[in-house]
C-alpha cells in the first residue's frame, strides 16, 4: 500500500512538472491582458470592444443588463432606460419617449440586453451599425447628483471620413409651454449650450439639457416642433479609422428657477471625471477637461501622477522645487507652486507644454531634467528622466484646482504657449471695410486670427458684437506679465483673448453687415428718409422695428415701424452710421448692410404721452374712467404691447389687470417683458426687397 502511495504522489509531481511551464504562461497571459485593458485609449482612436476600468471607452461585458433598467439619481429623480438608450417616462411624466439617438433617419437600438459596470450606475447598449459606422451608446445616471449622461459612441473603420445627421430625440405627453436657453432667450441659438423646458402638467419636474460645451466648435441645432417634440441635430464628421463621441447631459428637477442656476454653473470637469483623458479626447461637442487647452493632464485627487511613454502610470509625490525651461523669450524658472503639471511631446529635444495656475502654458525645453518622485510606498526618492515620461501632474487640490479659473487676458501663440499679458498696456489698431478704428481691451472678449480660410481677423466684443478685419502692425508689442515685452509677428497669434464672460445687452440696435458681422449699438442718425411710390417718408430711428436691404438693388429697403406698419423705398443716403455700445464708432456703406432689428422700436412721442396718461386712468376710482382708458389703449394698437409690459409689476392690482386685459385682447402672449430681441439670422424677413 505505501509502495502504491508513493507510486502516485510520484506520478503527480512529474505531471507538475510537465504542466508547469504552461500554467505559468497562462498566468502571464492573463496578466498581460489584464495590464493591456488597463492601459489608456489612443487619442483620435478606436477602444475595442469590452475595455474596461477608468480608460476604457465601452463597459466590460461581463455584467448583463435587461431592460426596462431603472435607477434613481442622487437628487431622487427616475430614469426608466430602454433598450434604446433611451428614457420612457421619468419621474412624473417628464418624457414621453426621450433621448432616442437617431442616425441618418434611423434609429439607434439594441439587442434587448445591455452591459453595466462594476458601480451599477452606467449601462452601454451596441453596436448598432448604420453607414458603415458602429454606433454604441452609453447611459450613467450619477448617484451623488440630480444629473444623467449620455455618451454617444461612432467607430468608422472605413477607409474614408464619414458624415452623420446625428439627432437626439425627446417627446413629452404635454405642452412644452416654458423654455429658456443658456444666453436668456426662449429660442437656442448659434451662442447657446444648454437649454430648460418645462411642460404644462404641474408634477412633471423641470428638465436641464445640456448639449454643448460654451466654446465647442460642434455645436447643434434645436427645434421644438409641435411645442411636444424636441430634436438636438448635429452634424458630425468621423475620419477614417477614428472614433468620435457626443456627449450630453440632462437632468429632472421640481424647480425651473433652480435648473436656470444650475445651467450657469455647471462644470463638465466634475461630469466627466470617471472618464480618462483619453475618452475624453474623443468627446467632440465639450472641450477636454483636466488641464488647460492644449496641455491633457490626467490628474488624480490623491496623489501626483507620473504617465511614462510606455502607459505606465505612477502614484506618489513630486518634489522637485522648480523647473527651468527655454522659450521663445528667454530661459525661465518655474516655481513648482506655479505649476499644474506639464506634458512631453515625442521626438527629440522633449519639447514640453506646461500648464501654471494662472491659466498660461509655457513651452519649452527643459535639458536633462529628472522628476525627483516619492512613490506611494517606501521612503526612495527616485530619478524619473523626463525622456520616458508622456505627462505628470500634480494632484487636484485647492492650489491647484481640477477646474483652472481664467485670471485675465492671454495670447495664445502657434507654438502652444498660452501668455499673460498687460491689457491695459496694449495698443490695437484694427483695419476694416469701414476705415481703422482704435480698439480698447476693456470693451473686447477676443481677437481670433484663425478664421474659416484665414482671410480675415474677427473681433468679438462684451455686447455679443462681431467685427471683421485685420489686427495692425504686422508685429505686435505683447507687455508680459513675467516682466518682459515680447516682440512677436501678427502670424504667430491664433488669438488674444480678454475675458471669458460676456455682457450682452438686448436692449441694443442690432445691426446686420453683408459679410456676417454684427454690430450692437445705436443707429447714430437724427432723421431716416426713404422715397416711396406714394411720397417721402421720414422716420426716427426709435419709431424702426425692422429694417432689411436688398441683395440686387443698391438701397432698396423695406421697413417696419413699432406699430408693424411696412414701407418699402429708397433710402435716401449712402451711409449710416452706428456707435457700438461699448465699442468704435463706425461709418457704413448701405451696400454692406444686410439688416436692423431694434428691439424696443418706441412709438412717436405723442403716442407716449397718451399711453403714460390712460395707464394711470386705470387706476382710476371710476369704472366709466378705467372702461374709457382700456379702450383707449386698446385703440393705440398692439405696437404698444411692449410699453404695455413695462407696466404689469404696477403697485396697484387694479392697473396690473387692467393691463393684462389689454395685452390679450392686442393679441399679447404674454405679460412678462420682453429680453430678448428678435433674431436677425435665418430669421423670415416680411420685408423682402
Amino acid at each position: 500500500m505505501q509502495v502504491l502511495k508513493l507510486r502516485r504522489a510520484c506520478m503527480w509531481i512529474a505531471c507538475l512538472v510537465l504542466l508547469w511551464p504552461a500554467i505559468l504562461m497562462g498566468r502571464v497571459l492573463r496578466v498581460a491582458r489584464e495590464v493591456e485593458i488597463a492601459r489608456p485609449v489612443a487619442a483620435g482612436g478606436t477602444a475595442p470592444a469590452g475595455t474596461t476600468g477608468k480608460h476604457g471607452l465601452h463597459i466590460p461585458h461581463t455584467k448583463r443588463a435587461n431592460f426596462t433598467w431603472q435607477a434613481n439619481d442622487g437628487a431622487g429623480f427616475k430614469w426608466d432606460v430602454q433598450y434604446y438608450g433611451s428614457i420612457q417616462r421619468g419621474t412624473n411624466h417628464a418624457y414621453s419617449g426621450g433621448l432616442r439617438c437617431q442616425v441618418a433617419g434611423s434609429t439607434v437600438t439594441g439587442s434587448g440586453i445591455g452591459w453595466m459596470n462594476a458601480a451599477g450606475d452606467e449601462i452601454e447598449i451596441g453596436p448598432y451599425v448604420r453607414n458603415n459606422v458602429k454606433c454604441y451608446r452609453r447611459v450613467k445616471i450619477f448617484k451623488d447628483r440630480g444629473l444623467a449622461r449620455w455618451l454617444d459612441i461612432f467607430e468608422n473603420s472605413s477607409s474614408a471620413a464619414v458624415t452623420l445627421p446625428v439627432a437626439i430625440y425627446t417627446s413629452v405627453c404635454h405642452t412644452v409651454n416654458r423654455t429658456v436657453t443658456s444666453t436668456g432667450g426662449g429660442a437656442f441659438g448659434q451662442k447657446d449650450w444648454a437649454f430648460v423646458t418645462k411642460i404644462d402638467y404641474a408634477k412633471a419636474p423641470a428638465v436641464l439639457h445640456l448639449v454643448c460645451g460654451k466654446r465647442s466648435k460642434l455645436r447643434p441645432t434645436v427645434q421644438i416642433q409641435n411645442n411636444r417634440q424636441i430634436y438636438v441635430r448635429y452634424n458630425l464628421t468621423i475620419p477614417a479609422g477614428k472614433t468620435a463621441v457626443l456627449c450630453y447631459f440632462e437632468s429632472q428637477g421640481n424647480s425651473f428657477e433652480d435648473h436656470v442656476k444650475m445651467m450657469k454653473t455647471f462644470r463638465v470637469s466634475r461630469a466627466m471625471k470617471d472618464l480618462s483623458m483619453s475618452v475624453r479626447k474623443l468627446i467632440v461637442n465639450w472641450a477636454s477637461a483636466g488641464g488647460l487647452d492644449g496641455v491633457d493632464l490626467d490628474r488624480s485627487e490623491t496623489a501626483d501622477t507620473i504617465i511614462e511613454t510606455n502607459g505606465d502610470s505612477k502614484l506618489g509625490t513630486i518634489t522637485n522645487k522648480s523647473f527651468d525651461i527655454q522659450t521663445i523669450f528667454g530661459e525661465l524658472k518655474l516655481p513648482v507652486k506655479q505649476v499644474i503639471g506639464m506634458a512631453c511631446e515625442k521626438g527629440p529635444g522633449r519639447r514640453v507644454r506646461v500648464a501654471m495656475t494662472n491659466g498660461q502654458i509655457v513651452c519649452g525645453k527643459v535639458g536633462d531634467t529628472k522628476l525627483l518622485f516619492k512613490p506611494s510606498v517606501g521612503s526612495s526618492v527616485l530619478q524619473i528622466p523626463l525622456g520616458r515620461v508622456r505627462q505628470w501632474s500634480f494632484r487636484i487640490s485647492k492650489e491647484r484646482p481640477e477646474d483652472v479659473p481664467f485670471v485675465g487676458p492671454v495670447a495664445i501663440l502657434r507654438t502652444g504657449d498660452r501668455l499673460a499679458f498687460k491689457a491695459e498696456k496694449l495698443k490695437l489698431k484694427f483695419r476694416t471695410r469701414h476705415g481703422v478704428v482704435d480698439l480698447a481691451a476693456k470693451d473686447l472678449m477676443s481677437i481670433n486670427m484663425d478664421n474659416t480660410g484665414n482671410a480675415i481677423h474677427r473681433a468679438t466684443f462684451l455686447n455679443g458684437s462681431f467685427l471683421g478685419g485685420f489686427l495692425e502692425p504686422d508685429k505686435l508689442l505683447l507687455p508680459l506679465k513675467i516682466g518682459t515685452t515680447l516682440e512677436i509677428p501678427r502670424d504667430m497669434i491664433v488669438q488674444i483673448l480678454f475675458t471669458t464672460e460676456e455682457k450682452e445687452n438686448h436692449l441694443l440696435t442690432r445691426v446686420i453687415l453683408t459679410n456676417e458681422d454684427e454690430l450692437l449699438g445705436k443707429l447714430d442718425v437724427d432723421l431716416i428718409k426713404i422715397k416711396t411710390d406714394s411720397g417721402m417718408l421720414e422716420v426716427k430711428p426709435e419709431n424702426i422695428k425692422a429694417m432689411a436691404f436688398s441683395k440686387n438693388h443698391l438701397g432698396r429697403i423695406v421697413v417696419q415701424l413699432w406699430d408693424t406698419s411696412t414701407y418699402r423705398g429708397q433710402l435716401q443716403r449712402t451711409h449710416l452710421t452706428v456707435q457700438m455700445m461699448p465699442g468704435p464708432r463706425l461709418n457704413i456703406y448701405i451696400g454692406q448692410l444686410a439688416g436692423i432689428i431694434r428691439p424696443q422700436a418706441l412709438p412717436p412721442s405723442e403716442v407716449l404721452t397718451s399711453v403714460e396718461k390712460y395707464v394711470a386712468q386705470l387706476g382710476a376710482e371710476s369704472y366709466k374712467d378705467r372702461e374709457a382708458a382700456k379702450k383707449a389703449l386698446i385703440k393705440l394698437g398692439k405696437g404698444i404691447i411692449p410699453l404695455l409690459k413695462k407696466y404689469v409689476g404696477n403697485g396697484d392690482p387694479q392697473v396690473r389687470q387692467g393691463i393684462q386685459d389689454i395685452i390679450e385682447q392686442l393679441g399679447g402672449a404674454s405679460a412678462a417683458p420682453v429680453k430678448q430681441p428678435m433674431p436677425m439670422r435665418g430669421m423670415k424677413v416680411i420685408l423682402d426687397c
